[in-house]
């Protein structure tokens, strides 16, 4: 029986990456862009402000509607159930941020550094409060002015420099 002839090109060719066309000589460079000036960086901002402004309330509309759909699926006990869950949760980040702001109040730490605080209970809060405030209490030693005190040479650089070369001016 004779062999069926093959085709030998494929049925789904692949294809072959060609070299981009060469630039005509003839055609002028093409600049790129220019960048954006400050001015027309704040238009921007100003044009997009709003659109940006209804995007948000649009996505807090839909997070209600998610969470009442949510919530209808839920039974009433499962309901409750995560608010308790939520509340506690909030509970301890008020609980957290109040005994923060009693530690730095006793402490005398400044009201901007409470945030930096770190600790799980009231000793290491103000044990961190303690080492802030050493930190920012040590006295600093000012940085010695050059320009202050005696000089080696009243003579300016370009003489220091003539001297070095030519010797002293006879």
């Amino acid at each position: 029986m004779p062999e069926p002839i093959v085709d030998p090109t494929p049925a789904d060719p692949v294809a072959v990456p060609t070299a981009p066309p060469a630039a005509d000589p003839a055609d002028p460079p093409v600049d790129p862009p220019a960048e954006p000036t400050v001015a027309e960086l704040l238009a921007e901002l100003e044009r997009i402000r709003p659109a940006l402004g209804k995007a948000n309330k649009e996505a807090e509309a839909a997070r209600l509607k998610l969470k009442a759909v949510d919530d209808a699926k839920l039974s009433e006990i499962e309901k409750a159930q995560r608010d308790a869950a939520e509340s506690a949760q909030e509970l301890a980040n008020l609980r957290s941020a109040s005994l923060r702001q009693k530690v730095a109040l006793d402490s005398g730490l400044p009201a901007k550094w409470v945030a930096r605080l770190h600790g799980d209970d009231e000793e290491s809060l103000r044990a961190d409060a303690l080492e802030i405030l050493a930190d920012l209490n040590k006295p600093r030693t000012p940085a010695p002015d050059a320009s202050q005190g005696p000089r080696t040479s009243a003579l300016s650089a370009d003489e220091q420099l003539y001297e070095s070369i030519y010797g002293k001016k006879a």
